[in-house]
């Protein structure tokens, strides 16, 4: 468990643990909602921020034979800008068990935590770009980022 200290959104402390299934129904709504990738989502890839019972965010490490992907990765609108995206990120590429790559459309956020844009990636990576550029459509450009000096 990883506790974010100083974030002024409650008195009570924030923790980044393992999604259980009790969050899962939250995390699904959530993902169908920010129209994130819900394909194949499993809750053991899962790690959700909370606060007591409620749900601030959540994100997802994928495993694939080649590489680790960083995706679906969600803070609930009221508790954005508190750094729980960057905390929670980081939980998350401690999970990773591979190579860490993820698809994004702002790589100014995840610059910060070491990940640069490349052009070569597995291909995993490649049909994750095809999958958000055909059926993820939004005004921004998707990039390929993976993680440095891991």
């Amino acid at each position: 468990m990883v506790k974010i200290q100083n974030v002024e959104i409650t008195e009570k402390d924030i923790l980044i643990v393992p999604c259980g299934q009790k969050h899962f129904e939250l995390v699904k709504y959530f993902i169908n909602k920010f129209e994130l990738d819900n394909r194949e989502l499993k809750a053991e890839e899962f790690l959700v921020a909370v606060s007591g019972n409620e749900l601030l965010g959540f994100g997802r490490i994928r495993e694939y034979a080649d590489c680790s992907e960083l995706c679906s990765l969600g803070i609930v609108e009221p508790y954005r800008f508190k750094h729980i995206g960057t905390e929670l990120s980081k939980a998350l590429i401690n999970k990773a068990k591979s190579e860490l790559y993820l698809v994004c459309i702002i790589p100014s956020f995840f610059e910060r935590l070491d990940f640069s844009v490349v052009n070569e990636y597995p291909s995993a990576l490649a049909d994750k770009l095809s999958y958000c550029i055909g059926s993820l459509a939004v005004p921004e450009e998707y990039c390929v980022m993976k993680l440095q000096n891991a």
